[in-house]
Parts: C-alpha cells; sequence; structure tokens
C-alpha cells in the first residue's frame, strides 16, 4: 500500500518521514508524532503545527466562551439582548474558526490537513454569515 501525504493526502512514493510535537492540553501530555509527508508540503505542515501549538489554549478558550455565550442567555434570560448575545456569541464562534481552523485529528488523518484547514473555514465563516444574517433581521424586525 503507498503512503499517503499528510498535507494533501495524495498517495506518493516521494514521501519524507518528519516529527512533530503535539498539542497536547496540558503541555506535560504533548508527545512526538511522526507524519509522511511531501517534501514540498514539509515547511507547511510544520508552520502548521507551530501555530497550533501555540494557539490551542486561546482557541480552546475562545471556543468554550462561545459555548457558554450561545447556551447561557438561553436557559436562564428571556429578553431582547439574550438574544443578541446568542447571536454574537454564534458569529465569535465562526469568527474563531476562520482564524484558527483547527479540526479534530480524526478529520486531518481522513482528509489531509490542508483539507480539513479549508472546510474549518468554510463552516467558521457560515456561521459567521448566518449570524451576522440573524443579526441584522433582528435588529430590522424587532
Amino acid at each position: 500500500m503507498i503512503p499517503k501525504c499528510a498535507w494533501c493526502n495524495k498517495q506518493s512514493d516521494d514521501l519524507k518521514e518528519i516529527t512533530v510535537l503535539s498539542t497536547g492540553l496540558p503541555a506535560s501530555n504533548r508527545r512526538k508524532i511522526s507524519y509522511s509527508v511531501c517534501p514540498e508540503h514539509e515547511h507547511r505542515l510544520r508552520r502548521f503545527y507551530d501555530r497550533v501549538r501555540r494557539y490551542a489554549i486561546l482557541f480552546v478558550s475562545l471556543m468554550i466562551i462561545g459555548i457558554f455565550g450561545v447556551v447561557m442567555p438561553s436557559v436562564f434570560y428571556n429578553n431582547v439582548w439574550s438574544g443578541y448575545l446568542f447571536i454574537m456569541s454564534f458569529e465569535s464562534m465562526g469568527l474563531v474558526l476562520v482564524i484558527f481552523p483547527f479540526c479534530a485529528p480524526e478529520t486531518m488523518a481522513m482528509m489531509g490537513v490542508a483539507k480539513s484547514i479549508r472546510i474549518a473555514r468554510i463552516m467558521g465563516g457560515a456561521f459567521f454569515a448566518v449570524g451576522a444574517f440573524v443579526f441584522i433581521l433582528a435588529l430590522l424586525y424587532r
């Protein structure tokens, strides 16, 4: 069986084995992971994992804040501002996904890192666009 590139998910005989440090949270759970990658994609993969390692805690924190912003108003409040907070939290989660397009390791293994980044950004943009559209509708029809 011909191995696949971790970045583009294409089969190739000319793959290079590289090792990157995982993004284990907390930092004590970090370990080295080996990937097979095309030589022309090595720099991109290393740069992506450096970015993931650097911003993983910020990404998780912002997503948790966004989730609480979506859940808390709908559970505890029943006024106009809770609807706005719900919509803005939805938009902020979309913006976080556009800025930090981090997917699950299973998604990256199945589709390749490049395609998973693209999918995360598309989903983030869709979240943001739907949130902005609903926010505009809420302002117009309140």
